[in-house]
């Protein structure tokens, strides 16, 4: 086949499986073809026509893979996919332009170090964390995720990077033929998937263990309390409302204590009221732990006495002594959000049962926020949160990558999506999802001692080692581009001396 039919025939079928990819639609397939199809375009089009074909291939798939993802208007939506589009062809261009100019095997490294460096610059600082990485899709090729528990999320970002620029140097190159590069990476693949595979029969049959409860929504309770009475000087019918709906997840939690629960986790915003009635509240949690002997996390929503003020998204937790343990307040509002931010201070309380800890749903797509509960020795992590149909079950399945890299038991409570209950690597040991079985109990036996692991030591030092290898890379390119072209003007006689 000649380079141009190769040409246009990866863009077609790279285009299409950058549809399937990522987001609500990602498969663990599309992510790999996706990449290695476009690149192999990337390579054999002139520079600014196949990086600009590529970001228009990545900005109608965004728009496609993620829509209905993100709460904001149909007009930034656009404009959101379009900028993905922009930045998700940036280690595109950076091959373009460096690979050529190093040897064959350095040139492989190009594309998978700008794009895991890409990824982490996005989690660490953009506003939506990690969505949108790659290796979310392959959560299913359990010997794979593994890999989390010692590079992270961004060693998968890598690995599919670095097959997709092999397989793009061999059709491309003059004589395609496997290269060096393709047995180191076929045989660093054969180890990871080895270590995986070792991971995963990890048995926790003679560790402590505690039977924990998530709750999600039940039909009977509104998503906001103040529903049919919305002026704030009708207090009477705002407390009822209130007092209403967290009498009925009282009862909710009795019956999980009463199925032998010790820990029971609310969803995000399950109790609901205004500020002035607060300790009427904590004085019911408080009384309801010390009766049952559970340790009781509440995700809870406070309306401000100032109507202009922003909202108290935080979770409290309550001991079997009666005592409030701790507040804490979400730190990673959603954009758009009208919640006060908290400091990112994961709170830890020591029980029988090992440490606990919490975090509030979008907080655990920054994965800084999850290594530091596991350097503060968590054992188990409550994350009350809240979703929507479009991004359920993905979001509550992806909180399994926290566990697989910080080596903790993670209970996800959620109203309005996937309540899922994990152990420290990553499988779920039960799960349910509240638009099929409304108000449903996620009750398990999940492990109460943190296993350590390589990433909870060494933190993101792989994703840091990507960036410094893209901008070697691009620093040598650049110079041999320099040299190389000062050596064709000597020889064509331009260049005396």
């Amino acid at each position: 086949m000649s380079i141009s039919a190769w040409r246009w025939a990866a863009l077609a079928g790279g285009a299409l499986a950058a549809c399937y990819s990522n987001g609500m639609t990602g498969t663990a397939l599309g992510a790999w073809l996706a990449p290695a199809l476009l690149l192999v375009f990337v390579m054999t089009t002139r520079v600014w026509i196949g990086v600009l074909v590529t970001a228009g291939v990545w900005s109608v798939a965004g728009y496609l893979m993620f829509r209905g993802a993100l709460p904001v208007p149909e007009a930034e939506y656009i404009a959101l996919s379009v900028i993905g589009g922009l930045v998700s062809t940036v280690p595109y261009a950076l091959h373009r332009l460096a690979a050529p100019q190093v040897d064959r095997f350095t040139g492989t490294l190009v594309f998978p170090a700008a794009a895991t460096a890409l990824s982490y610059i996005a989690a660490s600082g953009a506003p939506f964390g990690t969505w949108g990485n790659e290796a979310y899709t392959q959560l299913n090729v359990g010997p794979l995720a593994q890999l989390a528990s010692v590079m992270g999320i961004w060693g998968i970002t890598f690995l599919i990077g670095w097959c997709a620029s092999i397989f793009a140097s061999m059709l491309t190159s003059p004589a395609p033929r496997p290269s060096f590069a393709a047995v180191v990476f076929a045989l660093c693949l054969v180890g990871v998937l080895g270590y995986g595979l070792v991971r995963q029969q990890m048995s926790f049959e003679d560790s402590p263990k505690v039977r924990v409860a998530a709750l999600s929504n039940p039909a009977d309770v509104a998503d906001k309390f103040f529903e049919g009475c919305n002026d704030r000087a009708d207090v009477r019918c705002r407390n009822l409302k209130a007092r209403g709906r967290w009498g009925k997840l009282f009862e909710r939690s009795r019956q999980a204590a009463e199925e032998g629960a010790k820990i029971i986790v609310w969803y995000e915003s399950a109790a609901q009221y205004d500020k002035p009635i607060e300790e009427v509240f904590i004085a019911e949690a408080k009384a309801f732990a010390k009766a049952t002997g559970v340790y009781l996390i509440v995700g809870a929503a406070v309306a401000p006495r100032d109507p202009e003020a922003p909202l108290e998204n935080k979770a409290m937790a309550f001991t079997p002594k009666g005592d409030l343990a701790f507040i804490y307040h979400k730190a990673k509002p959603v954009p758009g959000e009208p919640i006060r931010a908290g400091d990112g201070m994961i709170p830890t309380l020591d029980t029988p049962y090992g440490r606990l800890g919490a975090m509030i749903c979008f907080d655990a797509d920054f994965p800084a926020l999850s290594r530091q509960a596991a350097a503060r020795g968590i054992d188990v992590l409550a994350i009350p949160a809240n979703d929507w149909p479009e991004i359920t079950p993905l979001h509550g399945e992806m909180v399994r990558f926290r566990a697989i890299e910080s080596g903790f038991s993670v209970v996800r409570a959620t109203s309005n999506g996937l309540s899922i209950v994990i152990d420290p690597i990553g499988r779920i040991l039960r799960r349910v999802n509240s638009f099929e079985d409304r108000g449903g109990i996620a009750i398990a036996e999940v492990p109460s001692r943190q296993i350590s692991t390589i990433y909870g030591r060494v933190d993101d030092l792989f994703a840091g080692l990507c960036l410094l290898v893209t901008v070697g890379l691009i620093v040598l390119a650049t110079l041999r581009a320099l040299l190389r072209r000062r050596r064709e003007a000597v020889q064509a006689g331009l260049v005396t001396g």
